[in-house]
């Protein structure tokens, strides 16, 4: 898939290419805040909030493997720094805080440094309490917490945080594609998983998300944390893959030939 873009800025090759040095650039942030981290040890939450969509880029361009050895000086940190953004969830953004915490315990459990944890974690109570709020906060707040809802398994919880209205039964098309679409890509998979539609079919729809995703993300609207979370989705919810597969899935999609 990857290697079919061409050369203009936002796309794969783009991301990986040495002009670009998004994958230098990964690495050498991550290496530099990992040391950061590990100096000053007593805000778990805030550093692996810094380095959220770090991890997850290494994971989708350097795959598992590599991603896993970057997060595994910072897997002690995940609970106490889950636990702290508990603390923390309404007294700060919880976009900014509690939910990019969530977003590096995703990451390393895709990457399998850790597992279990994102399930473990009160993330769905999380999810609940903002879809309860007036909707003041820009769409890629509610996209991530869309996302999340799906990876745990509540496709309407997801559909309300996007918008759109509640699910309506017996209308999933299968091989849709949505392009820059990303609240249209996560109702879409909401429908699907809530009425158990064949990979086969739900396939296209995240295809053409990963294939649209450097465009996405260089207009702002989505993270390699997004980009994670809808990996997750897709590949534990209508793939059933396990979760510590889910990085070395993604990594092929995304590689240029």
């Amino acid at each position: 898939m990857a290697g079919s873009s061409n050369s203009a800025p936002g796309t794969w090759q783009d991301l990986f290419s040495p002009e670009w040095g998004e994958v230098t650039h990964l690495q050498e942030i991550m290496k530099r805040f990992t040391r950061l981290a590990l100096a000053k040890p007593n805000d778990p939450a805030t550093h692996l909030m810094s380095l959220a969509d770090t991890l997850g880029g290494l994971v989708a361009l350097k795959g598992a493997q590599e991603a896993r050895a970057a997060a595994e000086p910072l897997v002690p940190f995940c609970e106490p720094a889950l636990a702290q953004a508990g603390r923390a969830f309404q007294k700060r953004d919880p976009a900014h805080f509690a939910l990019q915490v969530l977003s590096f315990v995703n990451a390393a459990e895709e990457c399998g440094a850790v597992q279990g944890m994102v399930e473990a974690s009160p993330a769905k109570a999380w999810l609940e309490a903002i879809a309860k709020l007036p909707r003041k906060q820009d769409d890629r707040l509610h996209y991530r917490c869309g996302l999340v809802a799906l990876c745990l398994g509540a496709p309407e919880l997801a559909a309300t945080l996007v918008g759109g209205g509640k699910l309506p039964a017996g209308s999933f098309t299968p091989g849709e594609q949505f392009g820059f679409n990303v609240q249209g890509f996560i109702r879409y998979l909401a429908t699907a998983m809530k009425e158990q539609a064949p990979a086969d079919e739900v396939r296209p729809a995240w295809r053409s998300f990963v294939e649209g995703f450097p465009k996405n993300k260089s207009a702002g609207q989505v993270t390699w944390s997004d980009l994670l979370w809808a990996a997750r989705a897709f590949y534990t919810r209508i793939e059933q893959l396990p979760v510590a597969r889910v990085g070395e899935a993604l990594h092929p999609l995304v590689k240029p030939a």
